[in-house]
């Protein structure tokens, strides 16, 4: 069984335009997150998936493999789908490209499990909630899961009506890292656009909602992805800060 990791980038971000280029020490957003890539245990063949030229060109500047794809996906996943076919592994770790604080281990744990585990066929990066106000922020998608970790269900807003400090108890928080068989993939993306998955604009739901489980797998740490300026300087500032950070930093920073 094979699984590689593609990064999907664009340029165009709605929220943070140019974000995976924005600098970060010396170095492109984009390049961070490839890098940390780079420190997987056993090396994960990596590629970076854009419809940008320019990302193209500067990817392939720092070392990477870099495929150039359409300008009309809707998201990641379809992005991936693209170039599956040309890759042709078993497996797709999916690593955003904001996702600027991504810790190698949770790559390797996350890459482990999918290939230990034939039940499933879509594996998402699950963490604890960490503060109460969490649970009212749209910006964060929550699930509720099974004792054994399956997702039962995801949803940016809580329906529930226990007190929120009951409800940190039993809900977690979704990652932005997940992996997908490449047969799955390619259902999906030959699929419409369902119900809870556009209401919500939570694309792991066509998963659900088409008759599939995902299986959440749990980190210690979820750190924030950057889609804003504030998120960029929150970012910057647990680089610096942050030990963990600091040793995968300095890592590939030497």
């Amino acid at each position: 069984m094979t699984i590689g990791i593609v990064i999907p980038a664009r340029l165009d971000s709605e929220r943070l335009p140019g974000k995976v280029l924005k600098d970060f020490l010396g170095m492109p957003m984009i390049e961070h997150v490839w890098r940390r890539a780079q420190l997987t245990n056993p090396l994960l063949e990596t590629v970076i998936a854009t419809d940008s030229s320019e990302i193209k060109k500067i990817a392939e500047k720092f070392g990477a493999n870099c495929v150039l794809t359409s300008k009309d996906h809707k998201n990641g996943l379809s992005r991936v789908g693209e170039i599956a076919d040309v890759l042709n592994w078993d497996h797709y770790l999916v690593l955003q490209a904001d996702e600027i604080l991504i810790e190698p281990e949770s790559l390797n744990l996350l890459a482990r499990t999918t290939l230990s585990n034939s039940k499933f066929q879509f594996f998402n990066l699950i963490t604890k909630i960490e503060r109460l106000e969490e649970i009212s922020d749209v910006n964060i998608v929550k699930c509720l899961k099974r004792k054994d970790n399956s997702i039962i269900t995801m949803a940016r807003k809580s329906n529930s009506i226990a007190p929120e400090f009951d409800q940190v108890e039993y809900t977690s928080k979704i990652c932005g890292v997940f992996s997908c068989s490449s047969s799955l993939i390619k259902e999906l993306i030959s699929t419409n656009a369902q119900k809870i998955e556009k209401s919500e604009s939570i694309e792991q739901m066509k998963v659900i909602e088409i008759g599939y489980g995902i299986l959440g797998v749990p980190i210690e740490r979820n750190y924030l992805s950057v889609n804003t300026s504030n998120e960029a300087m929150i970012a910057l500032s647990i680089l610096q800060s942050d030990n963990t950070q600091k040793l995968i930093l300095n890592s590939y920073l030497r």
